[in-house]
């Protein structure tokens, strides 16, 4: 009896389960407005899928034999791997475009040589840096004119410390001149005439062919006076000679070498080549620094401009200059200066993205690793 009676009741009730079990899931909140989209999650694998944007930049990121590869990239592959990540690869023409990318909601990483700067990082985020850079210049050795070379040696003696010094030298070539007339015309008025004009002409000419060669033929101090004048005007001459040739000869031989062009300081006025949309072409045309800035697409191009003269030199990131000179094999490109602007690289992130402190974290575990210096050498050798 109690059997049946607990039957009935189930039987009663099974409609309102059924029509519970039935009923529609509370919708989920949406999210709220500016966050950064989260990775969606490959079917099948549980593994999160990103889309991946890059640009062609050798040493850091291009494609080989159908494969991508580069310092940049394989980091990064292996920064995914670590974290269980799948991506699918966009490619783009400029470091402009990458960041817009990210900035639309059209990628969720960019990979590459992206320099972080205060203007990228206002609408996107920035991994932790993983390379630190910095700009050059590449010009071709010898390829200033005779004119140039003269304009730049003429700009490096004509400064005010060697007009000091030469203003000195007139001076004291005065007041030898001076001593020795005021000595010599008394005893010796046939070499120094008695007429101040006169004879001071007659002491300067003695007094600057001393200090060119030596002496003056025929004609020298005969009075204990004016002897004791010049020997010590004979002593100072040798060492005032010496200075002179050497400080001179050290002007012309670092302005052949060295060139029209040899840092930052001298690009003002002169046509420059860079990459369109980089870092480089921001601080080229920053300020006041009247600097024709010619950009191209890539640094091959830029080099081949270089070289058939449309501009005057190229400044890009240091390592990927280093990189492109020694594969073009040709000796008249040069490097000159040293590392300015110094900036640094990092993986390109949407902002506030979720998976940044996930990459950072595995960037520091392959720091600690080695494994970046390994990376390291096979990019670019012992020395960045």
């Amino acid at each position: 009896m109690r059997s049946l009676v607990l039957a009935a009741l189930l039987l009663a009730c099974f409609p309102f389960l059924a029509l519970r079990a039935q009923a529609p899931a509370p919708a989920t909140p949406p999210a709220p407005a500016g966050a950064a989209a989260a990775p969606v999650e490959a079917p099948g694998t549980g593994k999160k899928k990103l889309i991946a944007i890059t640009r062609d930049l050798e040493p850091y990121s291009f494609e080989q034999d159908g494969r991508r590869k580069g310092y940049a990239w394989e980091l990064w592959n292996e920064v995914s791997r670590e974290l269980g990540y799948e991506y699918e690869v966009k490619v783009t023409d400029s470091a402009k475009n990458m960041v817009k990318a990210l900035q639309e909601g059209q990628a969720d990483v960019a990979i590459g040589a992206l320099s972080i700067n205060a203007e990228r990082e206002s609408v996107i985020d920035f991994s932790q840096p993983f390379y630190e850079s910095g700009l050059q210049i590449v010009v071709v050795a010898g390829a200033s004119s005779f004119n140039d070379m003269m304009w730049s040696t003429l700009g490096t003696i004509l400064n005010l410390q060697f007009v000091g010094a030469l203003a000195l030298l007139i001076f004291a070539m005065l007041l030898i001149s001076h001593l020795v007339w005021m000595f010599e015309h008394k005893v010796n008025e046939a070499m120094w005439p008695a007429n101040y004009l006169e004879g001071m002409w007659e002491s300067f000419w003695w007094t600057i062919s001393t200090l060119l060669v030596g002496g003056a033929d025929n004609k020298g101090p005969i009075g204990v006076g004016g002897r004791i004048v010049a020997i010590a005007w004979m002593l100072l001459s040798i060492v005032l000679l010496s200075l002179l040739t050497a400080s001179f000869t050290t002007t012309l031989t670092l302005n052949s070498l060295k060139g029209e062009i040899s840092g930052p300081g001298d690009l003002p006025g002169k046509r420059v080549a860079t990459i369109a949309g980089s870092s480089s072409e921001t601080y080229l045309k920053k300020g006041e620094r009247n600097i024709t800035v010619e950009p191209y697409k890539t640094v091959a191009e830029c080099l081949a401009a270089l070289k058939k003269g449309t501009v005057k030199a190229v400044v890009f990131d240091s390592p990927i200059l280093k990189y492109e000179v020694a594969k073009a094999h040709d000796t008249s490109l040069t490097i000159v200066g040293n590392l300015f602007e110094r900036n640094n690289y990092g993986f390109g992130l949407q902002q506030d993205s979720k998976e940044r402190e996930n990459i950072n974290r595995v960037l520091l575990k392959l720091t600690e690793s080695g494994f970046t210096d390994e990376l390291q050498k096979k990019w670019f050798g012992e020395d960045k």
